[in-house]
Order: C-alpha cells, then structure tokens, then sequence
C-alpha cells in the first residue's frame, strides 16, 4: 500500500537514476522499441525502494527502473495511500523518494522531469496529462492534526501555478485525466486497506474542471482495477459486480458470484476480468453477458495492456504473463512478477 501497488518479490539493484553527464536523459536501447500499449507493473524491490516495468501484447518488457519510496512515516503502521505513477499516453512517470518525479518511456529512455513538495512530514500525489504538458499535485501535510490538504496545477516544464479548491468535505488527489477533465481520488489520508485498487481509495472519484476547479461529476462505487476511458469496474460487500462509466451509468453482472476480491475493466469497456471465484480468475463479457473461466487462479495481480491481452502474475509463477483472451494463448513476460497499475497510454 506505500505505492497504493504493490506485491511481492524481490528485485536487486540501486535506485535508478536514468541520466548521462549533466543529466541528460538516458537514451534507448539500440534494438527496436516495443510498440503500441503497454500495462504498468509495479513491484516492491526491497524495503526502501520499488520497481516500475512496462509489459507489451507480445511479452517484451521495458525495465524494470528502481525508485526509492517515501520517507513520510506511516501513522498506525498503515503506509501512505497516495500513489506513486502517473501515465500519459507515452510515458509513465514515477515518484523517486519524497519530491523527484522521474519518467519511463517505451523505448526505455528515462529521466527527470520535475518536482514536487514532499519530506518527512508530508507526502504529494500527481497525475500528469495525457499530452506531457501539466501536472496536477496534492500535497498533504502531515504536521497537522488532521492534516491539510493542497491542491494545485502546473506546466510540467515549470510555470504557470495556479492553486485549486480543496473540495469540501473530503480528502482528494489527483490520479488522471478524463476529457481535459481532472480525475481525484477520494478517501482519508492515509487510507487503510484498498486491497483491490491501485490509487488507495474506497470512496471513487470526483471529476474537476482544471481551469475552475469546479465540481463537474462524480464516479461513486467501490473501484476495482485501473482507471481506463471506459470507466472503472466496481466492488462491493454482497452487491454484484459491476461496472461504472464516467458519467455514471452503472451496469451489473448480477448476483450469486461469491468470493469476489478483486476486478479490472479492459480499456474498452467490452469485458471484465475478476477472481476468484472457484479459484479462477473469469472473464465477463458486457456485451453479452456471458461468463468464462481464464484458468486457475490464487488472487492474482492482474490487468490489461488492451482490449484483448491480460497481463497476469500468480503468486507461484517468477514471472508474469501475457494473456490472449481471443485466442487462449498465454506467453511469458520478461518482467519481475508485479501489480498492474495503469497502462500506456494513459489518457482516461
């Protein structure tokens, strides 16, 4: 939960730093890039640093680049709920320690590319446009009793601050964009346990005018799974599983389907993957309403790269693997196993 994503699995090596002299950005490999989506994988790679790869349709993989965690302190031994990426639709970004944000593209070239507020007594969360150009930043000061909450807006190369309303009533920050839209997760600081959602919330999302802030809409269930321009699939104690697009509609599966803990909408909206019930990760398609099974499953990180591929890490596999749902074939990953936490591109 100190990355609001992570599992197990240790990975060796010291945090990346991802520059040449004068701190260029490092460049790409000379082999050819890896085109078209990727899923965002997260992994724990020791106690003071995580890891963040990129997993392709056809099983390449770009990483996985270390980042230290932050050094805030976790109250009630619960971490920080905030995450620590953002996706555009050609880079994921992540947090290095407690304010450098560094950026992982899908040729492999890395850097850094800006900062935010952060130290031992408060942490930030961002989410960065789809097109590179602004960031949103919710910086939480944990000095005060309850903390405080600040929002506000930037150009990612510098400039143009424009501080936003702290929505009343709730503790927000910021996890992606939606129409030009800003996408705020909603719950406390720090959130306890989202077992199944990878920005530590319980609580949904809100929809904010980026010029404005202004209220525009609101997502409200339990999410499950990354975000994507469909929407999210919900969770909920005893509802059935269901899935909620951005401006509110809501369909089900229906009832009867126990052991639900856990679900992700593919980027399209056209199924849902979710385990385990009967200790299998299934598959539902909307369209039609039809359930099927993808195989054995023992609460596995999973999610998708597109409509149709699956990214999946078992708990008993060493690395993790690329699902076909089209065609059944299943082809392993070159990444460390880890939790699918967004996808690139990035753009809600």
């Amino acid at each position: 939960m100190v990355l609001a994503a992570a599992t197990c699995g240790p990975i060796g090596g010291a945090p990346d730093r991802g520059q040449g002299a004068g701190g260029a950005p490092v460049p790409a490999a000379t082999a050819p890039a890896p085109r078209g989506p990727a899923a965002v994988l997260v992994q724990v790679a020791s106690p003071s640093t995580y890891a963040i790869s990129l997993v392709f349709a056809d099983g390449r993989a770009v990483g996985p680049v270390t980042a230290r965690l932050r050094s805030v302190p976790a109250p009630a031994g619960a971490p920080a709920a905030m995450p620590v990426f953002s996706a555009s639709d050609s880079r994921v970004y992540y947090l290095d320690g407690d304010d450098e944000v560094r950026y992982l593209e899908r040729d492999g070239t890395r850097g850094s590319a800006t900062r935010v507020p952060g130290g031992p007594r408060s942490q930030a969360g961002f989410a960065v446009s789809p097109d590179d150009r602004r960031i949103a930043v919710a910086v939480v000061d944990l000095s005060s009793s309850p903390p405080t909450t600040r929002l506000y807006l930037e150009a990612l190369a510098g400039g143009g601050h424009a501080d936003l309303p702290d929505p009343a009533g709730a503790r927000v920050w910021p996890v992606g964009w939606h129409a030009g839209e800003l996408v705020l997760a909603v719950g406390s600081a720090p959130t306890q346990s989202v077992a199944a959602n990878p920005y530590g919330t319980f609580a949904g999302y809100e929809l904010l005018d980026a010029a404005t802030g202004g209220r525009l809409g609101t997502v409200a269930c339990d999410p499950a799974g990354a975000l994507t321009p469909a929407g999210t699939a919900c969770l909920a104690g005893g509802a059935p599983l269901a899935i909620q697009d951005w401006a509110g509609r809501t369909r089900s599966l229906g009832s009867g389907l126990a052991s639900i803990v856990s679900a992700a909408e593919a980027p399209d909206g056209g199924r849902v993957a979710f385990c385990c019930v009967a200790g299998q990760l299934q598959l539902w398609d909307v369209g039609d309403g039809s359930v099927t099974s993808l195989g054995a499953a023992d609460t596995p990180d999973y999610g998708w790269i597109d409509a149709t591929h699956l990214v999946v890490s078992d708990t008993t596999d060493r690395h993790p693997r690329v699902l076909d749902i089209a065609t059944g074939a299943s082809l392993p990953a070159a990444a460390p196993p880890g939790r699918v936490v967004a996808r690139v591109p990035g753009g809600l």
